[in-house]
């Protein structure tokens, strides 16, 4: 017997929601992160690779910690929306805004 896997993505309320959030709390957790690297004397754009992903990862780590202070797992899990789906909803924004940081880096340097 063959399992079948159902690999779509949720109502596009909870996708909206979700990658919103996500976007938002990215711009607070990037925003902290450059007031904490100018008080260093650091260049807050000019992040190597791995910085970029370890920015990435921590944006997700804000917004499960956000989901979970507002006692929604129960919910997404009544909906059927699975964590690693949320971890993608989460991850794209700030994914995206990290390239979107390093091609303006490129193009203006």
């Amino acid at each position: 017997m063959v399992a079948r896997f159902r690999t779509t993505l949720p109502n596009r309320l909870i996708v909206r929601t979700y990658a919103t959030r996500g976007a938002l709390l990215w711009v607070a957790t990037r925003a902290i992160l450059i007031a904490i690297f100018l008080r260093g004397g650091f260049d807050p754009f000019q992040l190597s690779a791995a910085a970029m992903g370890g920015v990435v990862l921590l944006s997700v780590v804000v917004c499960f910690l956000e989901t979970y202070r507002r006692h929604e797992r129960a919910l997404l899990g009544n909906l059927a929306v699975r964590p690693v789906t949320l971890i993608v909803l989460f991850a794209t924004p700030a994914l995206l805004g990290e390239v979107a940081i390093r091609i303006v880096r490129l193009v203006i340097a």
